[in-house]
This record gives C-alpha cells, sequence and structure tokens, in this order.
C-alpha cells in the first residue's frame, strides 16, 4: 500500500516538474494557456487515480482504449482525415487551376454582352 502511494506521488512530482519546465521553454505565451488546460487535465486524472482503483474502476481508461467500439470511432475518424486531405488536395488543384478558368470566364462573358439601344423611363 504505501509502496503504491510512494510511486503515486512520485509520479505526479515528476509530472509537474516536465510540465513546469515544458511552459518555460514554450517561447509563445499564445500556447501556454492551452497547455496548461491539458496539463490540468492530465494532473486530475492522476489525482483520482488512487481513489477509480479503491472502487475497482482502476483499470477503466485501459479497458476503454482496448474496446472494440472504440476502435472503430478511431478507424472512421482516420478514414474522416484521410478523405478530408484527400478533398483538400483537390481543392488546392482546383483553386490553382481556377486562375486559368476565371480568365476565361472573362473572355466568354464579354463575348456573350447582351447591349440595350434604348431606355424609357415613366410614360
Amino acid at each position: 500500500m504505501f509502496s503504491y502511494l510512494y510511486e503515486w506521488i512520485r509520479s505526479i512530482s515528476f509530472y509537474m516538474i516536465m510540465v513546469t519546465a515544458a511552459i518555460h521553454v514554450i517561447p509563445n505565451s499564445d500556447y501556454k494557456r492551452y497547455i496548461r488546460f491539458f496539463t490540468g487535465l492530465v494532473l486530475v486524472v492522476m489525482l483520482t487515480d488512487p481513489f477509480l482503483r479503491l472502487l475497482g474502476m482502476g483499470d477503466l481508461w485501459q479497458k476503454l482504449y482496448e474496446s472494440p467500439i472504440y476502435q472503430e470511432q478511431v478507424e472512421k475518424m482516420e478514414q474522416a482525415a484521410q478523405i478530408l486531405g484527400e478533398m483538400s488536395e483537390a481543392f488546392e488543384e482546383q483553386a490553382n487551376h481556377g486562375q486559368n478558368v476565371e480568365t476565361d470566364f472573362e473572355q466568354e462573358a464579354e463575348e456573350t454582352r447582351i447591349g440595350v439601344e434604348e431606355i424609357k423611363i415613366g410614360r
């Protein structure tokens, strides 16, 4: 019991030292709040670990990542990311080709103009 408590305190201490070092190394202060938020969430999970183990839910996180539903969702997200990447590449190609299409469209618009001979307003 005490060895587990010792390991728990040691891992939290090591984690806090690493987080502090990472925050001081980052040059842009805009990202610091996001890093603090994420590391705070991880710290909450680390702090609740002993209580989850007492309640018999210690392996809950491991079971979550090994579940077939989670694996299926990960595969769907990877497929969606791949499709999004392909669509992005196609869009970039169309945008590069679109510059030529725009000049063609302007030339075609000039050729098909409709002329107005007379405009009457009123009676």
